[in-house]
């Protein structure tokens, strides 16, 4: 079915021109070279334009060279498609046979797998939808009688603009067939196809049809979704597909994607991509899916990705308002920072008013990214309580992702805990707040989930003007069912060294009792005035505790300036929650709800200065086993 010569003669390009647009085909515009062909960039004036044109001049020796170039001519000068390479025309003289194609300023897709930073995770996802847009109209077009298997689908086949638009090329090796026949196989004699990219069913049978290509487009998609090529040290062989293949069906394929890359991604997203790049690689070829059974998907996957930003419009805030709050982000401005990035003061104007407020500004170095950024939104937009940190909106623009707060004029508590003059009242006035603010995110009622905060420490406890606090930094949270008997939740985990809970550190179970032991480890930070960790070589205040509690000795390490006001029932009721919230066991850690009964306990003794009851001692009754067991 290709096409006549004399059918391109109004495409032809003098080879002069083509010498002067690649300066004689020098060296220094080499952009590729194989065994088809040899690759070059150059500068074309042609019908009244100075085009940059990519010229694949064609192998003297290659199999099949006359064959070859004119199906390309014959595809590029039919197919007409956004994401489809542009032919500029073709030179065929002396012995010389030359391809002319619009060059695309980026270069072949492969060349940036392993960049997450500028082909971002919606990048990837919006260069899917394109090339699954350009595969849908060459295999079956209603306006067009013929159809296209590609037959070299691979992420060096796939150009990239200067705005990441993908344009598909390499139609060297593609068969035109009726497009009454595009569901059928065909035999051929001789293979065409890339190495690392063919669909297997395809070597064996010598027989190819579009879900060879499914196959292939199937491979583009893992290399971008886990930021690498297929073909690891260029071996000859696909050695990511059955790593891949492996660990999905383990439900472990997360552990081999770019850790940068995991940052941005969505996880249902995540989840909807993997499940279609591993159908399109099914070993029994009828099983794979057509290309229109997956674009839709590909679009969702895009669309769950970007969802937040959407239904969060209400809280956007400009970008200059921001610049102008804080002067261009100027270090006079810059109050702190953490794992998050820099947080700035400023005074903001803007639609709902103007207030001293706190920018925390995305620093990727810092190991977070935009999961943890929209993370942060859905979280503070959608959980609300006197003792969290009030969300006042967001910024997405131009790279930047900023997250705007009430501002805590105190800052956070871990700068007060040697401060002598914060009295034992006041430790446990912040305590039960921001205990009271935990056990709302562990059990926050009308038919929400559970958070799992997995970042509880003092540094993320803000203080107002009032000393009330507020539970601060969302980004590594977890969502769990609530009211359910059992939150058990498996992750990678996180947290800050001194403060997770080591079941969860050892075994990668999350349940809120992790939370709970991290509250533990504030409650006596609070009670000792010190951080749990202040240098290296020192001894972790929860090994300190431990060793006191168990020699009856906990007074001795009561911070010097609180010891002597402390009514010695309220200490008793304190250490002995606190402690239970350290308990290795999870069946006999506390509830939260538990944790803020005793604590307010402790305060009214230490207010009241009356012991209680015997039968009613907080101490005793907090002594109790969980009766939620893991819950």
């Amino acid at each position: 079915m290709v096409s006549s010569p004399d059918d391109f003669a109004h495409l032809k390009i003098p080879l002069q021109n083509l010498l002067s647009a690649t300066k004689n085909f020098a060296e220094e515009n080499v952009i590729g070279t194989g065994g088809i062909s040899n690759l070059y960039k150059g500068q074309l004036f042609w019908s009244g334009e100075l085009i940059d044109i990519r010229a694949q001049r064609f192998n003297k020796d290659l199999k099949d060279r006359e064959h070859r170039f004119w199906m390309e001519i014959s595809m590029l000068s039919s197919l007409k498609h956004k994401n489809l390479v542009s032919l500029v025309g073709f030179c065929d003289e002396n012995d010389k046979k030359i391809i002319i194609i619009r060059r695309e300023i980026k270069g072949s897709l492969s060349k940036h797998l392993s960049d997450p930073m500028r082909l971002t995770w919606v990048r990837r996802l919006e260069i899917s939808v394109a090339l699954a847009n350009a595969l849908s109209y060459i295999h079956y077009d209603e306006l067009r009688d013929f159809s296209v298997i590609h037959r070299s689908i691979a992420s060096g086949a796939v150009l990239l603009n200067d705005n990441w638009e993908p344009k598909l090329s390499r139609f060297e090796d593609s068969m035109k067939i009726k497009a009454s026949q595009r569901h059928h196989s065909f035999h051929t004699n001789t293979f065409a196809y890339v190495k690392g990219y063919v669909d297997p069913t395809y070597i064996e049978t010598k027989s190819v049809n579009h879900k060879s290509d499914m196959y292939s487009f199937g491979i583009v998609l893992l290399e971008l979704l886990c930021g690498r090529e297929s073909m690891i040290d260029k071996k000859y062989y696909n050695q990511l597909v059955p790593l891949a293949i492996t660990l999905y069906r383990e439900k472990k394929l997360i552990s081999i994607i770019d850790k940068e890359l995991l940052k941005q991604m969505d996880l249902h997203s995540f989840n909807m991509f993997a499940d279609i790049a591993c159908e399109c690689l099914d070993e029994e070829r009828s099983r794979r899916p057509n290309i229109d059974d997956i674009l839709p998907r590909l679009e969702k996957a895009l669309e769950l990705q970007l969802k937040p930003q959407k239904f969060f419009q209400h809280l956007k805030i400009e970008l200059q308002a921001i610049k102008s709050a804080t002067n261009e982000f100027d270090d006079s401005h810059c109050i702190g920072k953490g794992g998050f990035g820099e947080v700035y003061k400023g005074e903001l104007i803007y639609s709902k008013g103007q207030s001293v407020v706190a920018f925390k500004r995305l620093n990727r170095r810092f190991g977070q990214g935009d999961i943890e950024f929209w993370k942060e939104i859905i979280m503070l937009s959608s959980y609300r309580h006197n003792n969290i940190v009030s969300l006042l909106g967001f910024c997405d623009d131009c790279g930047e992702k900023i997250l705007v707060y009430e501002y805590a004029p105190r800052k956070s508590l871990d700068l007060y805990l040697n401060d002598k003059d914060l009295t034992w009242v006041q430790r446990l006035e912040i305590c039960i707040g921001a205990a009271r603010g935990l056990a709302y995110l562990h059990n926050p009622g009308q038919n929400q989930q559970r958070v799992l905060h997995r970042d509880i420490k003092s540094s993320n406890i803000l203080l107002d003007e009032n000393w009330n606090a507020r539970i601060a930094d969302f980004g590594l949270s977890k969502l769990g069912p609530a009211n359910q008997p059992y939150t058990f939740l498996v992750s990678n985990a996180v947290g800050t060294i001194g403060y997770c809970d080591p079941l969860y550190a050892g075994s990668g179970f999350l349940t809120k009792e992790s939370d709970v032991y991290s509250f533990g480890v504030v409650l006596f930070e609070m009670l000792c005035g010190r951080l749990c960790i202040r240098y290296k070589q020192d001894e972790p205040l929860t090994e300190l505790v431990r060793k006191c509690y168990k020699q009856n000795t906990i007074d001795e390490i009561v911070y010097g300036n609180i010891k002597d006001e402390i009514n010695p029932h309220s200490l008793k009721a304190f250490t002995t929650i606190a402690y239970q919230c350290l308990k290795r066991g999870r069946e006999q850690c506390p509830l939260m709800t538990m944790v803020v009964n005793v604590l307010e306990s402790a305060l009214q003794l230490q207010v009241s200065n009356v012991p209680p009851p015997p039968s009613l001692s907080p101490a005793e009754s907090s002594a109790s086993p969980n009766e939620s067991s893991i819950l």
